[in-house]
């Protein structure tokens, strides 16, 4: 018997007298070999077919992580947000800035001409990174903030006067990976001195007392929040819950002030931070704690009663358990889930919200004073941007981790996709 040779498709296919037949088409040696050897793709199929299969195991990547898709998208749309609004603050600051605030602070000493301080204020404002145009100068406060990089800044200059305007004596430079800017004002700090400085020198007090107040707040809030929604529309439930709506509507400064003279003129307490007195650091903490507290016992009252509706709560009465047990143990430990997760955001917005009032009001050296002398009198632009873009990484990584609480706390709940 003759052995059959590989049937060239190509040859057939052009080959009019011999054409292909269907029975060429089922036999096992036919072969398209030789034309897959020479069909090749071009760069631009091959890069669509890639992005094709990238996209693809993005999506399926996503599917698997459902809650780390949220969160990441949470953090992306936070970090648009924030690159947004220091645009915004840095074009407006800059605007109602005046340069020569970056002048020296001993300039007059230094008895210069028109034209070498003219000379002196562009050095200066080059080591301030707002000198030429206002592009290149909102890209270097951008690259100066973006933490990946270390940055090698001037901190520090010495100037003398000579003969032919003034001399730098000397410059002292540190290297950083995050560098928010100079101090300009002399109301807030000696120009020249870091922003991250000052601000390492108030967040422990800022965040001491609004940790502390939050802590507390969270301690009082549950229980109280727990027995209004136990007792719903009894006289209790709607004297506690009365007079937390009617906390969550006063103004937040006619409480500070309230509190403030009370502590001053009615008890003789000092209202001043520096005395050292416990009760100088005791009613800022009430004060915090009115504050906050309020919207808590709300927020915990809503959520407990939410879940006394859910079929296994009345499964629980069913089953004979106590009604300390049945609210403390299985209601509270699913409305918890939803109270914790604010947990982080509260401390967020205490620390750079309502603690600035009671800071402002005792005189605590925390943050509210710098924000507060930085917007008011001569502005400093590093000072205000630094604020915003500090307060709002701040809320970022606490919305990131109120999420995170969510998966620790909730058994339900996993950053992947559970399967059976």
């Amino acid at each position: 018997m003759a052995k059959k040779t590989p049937i060239d498709a190509e040859q057939q296919y052009h080959d009019v007298s011999n054409p292909i037949s269907l029975e060429d088409l089922n036999s096992p040696q036919f072969s398209l070999n030789d034309e897959l050897i020479f069909a090749h793709d071009s760069w631009y199929t091959i890069l669509r077919h890639k992005w094709a299969d990238f996209s693809a195991n993005i999506y399926k990547f996503y599917i698997n992580h459902p809650l780390l898709n949220y969160s990441l998208r949470r953090i992306i749309y936070g970090l648009a947000t924030l690159l947004i609004a220091i645009i915004v603050v840095f074009l407006l600051v800059r605007y109602v800035t005046d340069d020569n605030q970056y002048l020296p602070s001993n300039i007059s000493n230094l008895h210069l001409t028109e034209e070498q301080t003219q000379a002196l204020l562009i050095n200066r404002m080059k080591v301030f990174g707002v000198y030429g145009p206002l592009g290149q100068q909102l890209a270097n406060y951008l690259k100066n903030i973006f933490p990946l990089i270390p940055k090698t800044v001037v901190i520090d200059q010495l100037w003398e006067s000579g003969a032919n305007g003034a001399i730098l004596i000397s410059e002292t430079t540190k290297e950083v990976y995050v560098f928010l800017g100079l101090v300009s004002s002399e109301a807030i700090a000696s120009p020249g001195t870091p922003v991250m400085d000052i601000f390492n020198r108030a967040i422990p007090y800022s965040f001491g007392f609004g940790s502390v107040a939050v802590v507390i707040s969270y301690l009082v809030a549950l229980p109280l929040g727990i027995h209004a929604a136990k007792k719903k529309e009894k006289v209790s439930d709607q004297t506690i819950n009365g007079i937390s709506v009617f906390l969550t509507a006063v103004p937040a400064v006619v409480i500070v002030l309230g509190l403030y003279l009370l502590a001053i003129a009615g008890l003789g307490t000092s209202g001043l931070f520096t005395s050292g007195s416990f009760w100088t650091k005791f009613w800022p903490v009430v004060t915090l704690i009115v504050m906050i507290m309020p919207t808590n016992i709300i927020m915990t009252r809503r959520y407990v009663i939410d879940e006394m509706t859910n079929d296994y709560t009345r499964f629980a009465y069913s089953q004979g358990l106590s009604t300390n047990r049945v609210f403390y143990i299985q209601i509270f430990r699913n409305a918890g889930i939803r109270i914790i997760r604010q947990f982080p955001v509260d401390i967020a917005a205490t620390l750079f919200g309502s603690s600035m009032l009671v800071e402002q009001q005792w005189s605590i050296p925390g943050m509210s004073r710098y924000i507060v002398s930085a917007i008011g009198g001569q502005k400093d632009s590093f000072v205000i941007l630094g604020f915003v873009s500090f307060a709002a990484f701040i809320q970022i990584f606490a919305s990131l981790l109120s999420d995170l609480m969510i998966v620790w706390t909730d058994p339900r709940t996993s950053l992947g996709q559970r399967t059976n």
